[in-house]
């Protein structure tokens, strides 16, 4: 049975970067926000939309960290009636995923739960709507309005 487990200091600096972009970003985003107008509005948002995908990062990377010694045991827990079919293992840190490979070819998801990838995504969207959105309100002259 071939192994890929997840290596204890890229997850470590993983879940610290995003967490202090996390930090970052809701604190920009509020101060933002508090400024008013649409530009202020979009640019906060999107800092704050740009938080919510690091905080599910960090909550990916958390589940692949405290599971990191016990591999085995996260693709017996997913799926017991299918781990006895379990020939290896992959890791990913972006999007976090502990996929159990199986000997007929497929494979299925353990450890991280499942919502957050398209979590992480449909923040990653939004935030940078918000930006353009901010940056085309930032473009348009005082007092003219948008789209002239």
């Amino acid at each position: 049975m071939t192994s890929s487990y997840p290596a204890a200091l890229p997850l470590l600096i993983g879940i610290i970067a995003a967490a202090v972009t996390a930090f970052g970003l809701t604190g920009y985003g509020f101060s933002a926000i508090g400024r008013g107008g649409l530009g202020a509005v979009a640019r906060g948002g999107a800092a704050l939309a740009g938080a919510l995908a690091a905080v599910a990062h960090v909550w990916g990377l958390m589940s692949l960290f405290l599971d990191e010694s016990g591999t085995a045991q996260a693709c017996q827990d997913a799926d017991p009636s299918r781990y006895g079919h379990v020939s290896g293992y992959s890791v990913s840190y972006l999007p976090p995923a502990l996929d159990c490979r199986m000997s007929s070819g497929g494979s299925y998801s353990a450890a991280v739960p499942g919502f957050l990838t398209p979590v992480m995504t449909g923040c990653a969207v939004i935030a940078v709507t918000l930006a353009l959105i901010a940056v085309a309100e930032h473009r348009v002259p005082p007092g003219e309005a948008p789209g002239r």
